[in-house]
């Protein structure tokens, strides 16, 4: 297998695929843990290896060459100038996206304090942007551990929670504000929360085409996927079945190109990451 990002695996090396494990990806990996192998570009079946980890571990591997693609955070194609984008697939909001949520005790305009998800650096930084630009906040971030319990820090005037446990949070202490309403007020484009990134030197072997295929049997099939992994995601059936159909978007066209370089400027803006030209796998 391959050790760093430059070396691509040999041609019959399982491809290594990296997901997060949150129900936003439900429909972009339907039932790939049952499979183990998909058809190549050339006809013949190409073996996989799938993990499930947050996106910041993803990131980690992917940087590593641990992995050869992987839905990670969206940042992470600005900060690795080698990575390309599988076309036509992510994980994006328009206009809300209900698992995306700062959780605030205290008025926004009152808060000092807030914890990041140690899961995700695109929603940090989303965060950061959307208050300084469309609210002119700019409270003090502060960096929580992974498994921390930011109800049990009594300095922090707020939290930002992504995926599953965002969606499954209830506290009546906490007022909840989504992010994408802030993102869409700012810049009325959808938001790229994640998308699949492919490192420098990896070879799909048509992997980009099969994994296009995968979500439109997942979107064919939402209501299925909805009611395999509500439980886990830790909300009802029906809440779950809107999510994936409804709020959850899966596409990387035109639009969400449009946001996603609207949020590199930004990014570059706040001495984030470095802006750069979308660039595809295969083009």
């Amino acid at each position: 297998m391959a050790s760093n990002g430059n070396t691509a695996p040999a041609s019959g090396a399982p491809l290594r695929l990296g997901c997060v494990p949150y129900l936003n990806s439900k429909v972009l990996i339907w039932n790939l843990a049952s499979r183990g192998t998909f058809a190549g570009a050339d006809g013949n079946p190409v073996p996989y290896t799938l993990i499930l980890e947050p996106p910041s571990l993803l990131a980690r591997r992917l940087a590593a060459g641990a992995l050869d693609v992987a839905l990670v955070s969206s940042v992470e194609f600005f900060r690795h100038p080698g990575y390309s984008l599988v076309p036509g697939l992510s994980v994006t909001g328009r206009g809300e996206m209900w698992s995306i949520q700062l959780f605030h005790r205290v008025p926004l305009a009152r808060a000092k304090r807030i914890g990041l998800d140690p899961s995700s650096e695109t929603t940090n930084a989303l965060l950061r942007i959307v208050l300084r630009e469309r609210l002119g906040l700019a409270p003090e971030y502060v960096a929580l551990a992974p498994g921390e319990n930011p109800r049990a820090r009594a300095d922090l005037d707020g939290f930002l929670l992504i995926g599953d446990p965002a969606l499954a949070f209830q506290d009546p202490g906490y007022e909840a504000c989504d992010l994408l309403k802030l993102w869409d007020a700012l810049t009325g484009l959808p938001f790229v929360f994640a998308a699949w990134l492919v490192r420098e030197g990896a070879d799909l072997r048509g992997a980009e085409r099969w994994l296009q295929a995968v979500r439109d049997e997942g979107l064919r099939r939402s209501d299925e996927v909805a009611a395999a992994w509500h439980a886990e995601a830790g909300i009802g059936l029906e809440r779950a079945k809107a999510y994936v159909a409804r709020i959850v978007h899966y596409g990387l066209g035109p639009e969400e190109q449009a946001g996603l370089e609207r949020f590199a400027d930004y990014l570059e803006r706040h001495g984030l990451a470095r802006a750069r030209t979308l660039r595809f796998y295969g083009g």
